[in-house]
């Protein structure tokens, strides 16, 4: 069922608690089914925001992507959200090397603490009751051929992290364009055109892929992200994994 979905909060149910980790050298798992037959230097850098100067960073480079194609939207991203300090929130940020401009940045947001925005736009299916929900969000990145390579490292960065989590579904909303991306992707679609009310009610199409399920999907379709995501290994991917696991934990 679509729309406002009011009762989400009376629905949801706690996760899992955390799992901290001794081991600050831990080394997840590889997420996918074939090896990795090639090493690739990026010329950015992907990781975690580390401080407030990162957080403005982040919020600038959001503020412009969306100011291309929803400008109301765009100014008011110009301030960081209340989202981008919670705790147990991650956000990416990817940075030139030569000068250290951002040119990316994501949000993931899990459920284990609180429902995630989306599901007070819509109703979930049953299916994802329980389980460890993360939805990526603020997704923006420069213009032009760049910025597709700056998304699709930020992409698979998210991956893995989710991955490395045990989280089960990554869920995300889109506007038309992006909402072909998704579908690219292999996301299963669950609804929409819905207003989206964290983005001026712009209407937008919900998607949620199984974590476990990515690899095989994109390798049967014979993606063409599957090559830089599952058999290059990028060293600028740099992923502090003692923190993630400090925030979204395991299972």
């Amino acid at each position: 069922m679509l729309g406002t979905n009011p009762g989400a909060s009376a629905l949801y149910r706690l996760i899992q608690a955390k799992v901290k980790y001794s081991n600050t050298l831990i080394i997840p798992e590889r997420p996918y089914s074939v090896a990795s037959v090639r090493r690739e230097t990026l010329p950015f850098r992907v990781h975690l925001v580390d401080d407030a100067q990162d957080i403005q960073k982040a919020v600038e480079i959001r503020s412009s992507a969306y100011m291309r194609h929803l400008p109301t939207l765009g100014e008011t991203l110009r301030t960081a959200e209340s989202e981008d300090f919670r705790s147990d929130v991650l956000l990416l940020i990817a940075e030139r090397k030569i000068d250290r401009r951002a040119i990316g940045s994501m949000r993931l947001q899990p459920n284990f603490n609180r429902p995630l925005r989306v599901e007070g736009e819509m109703a979930l299916p049953a299916v994802y009751r329980g389980r460890r929900l993360v939805e990526t969000t603020r997704l923006g990145v420069e213009n032009g051929m760049s910025g597709t390579l700056v998304m699709v490292a930020m992409v698979k960065a998210a991956y893995e992290i989710c991955h490395a989590c045990g989280v089960d579904y990554a869920l995300a909303a889109g506007r038309r364009s992006m909402a072909e991306l998704f579908r690219s992707l292999c996301y299963d679609e669950l609804g929409g055109p819905i207003p989206v009310s964290y983005a001026n009610d712009v209407p937008h199409w919900i998607f949620a892929i199984p974590i476990r399920e990515v690899d095989e999907r994109l390798r049967a379709k014979r993606h063409a992200y599957y090559e830089f995501m599952a058999r290059t290994d990028h060293p600028d991917i740099e992923i502090d994994y003692e923190r993630v696991f400090d925030t979204f934990g395991s299972v």
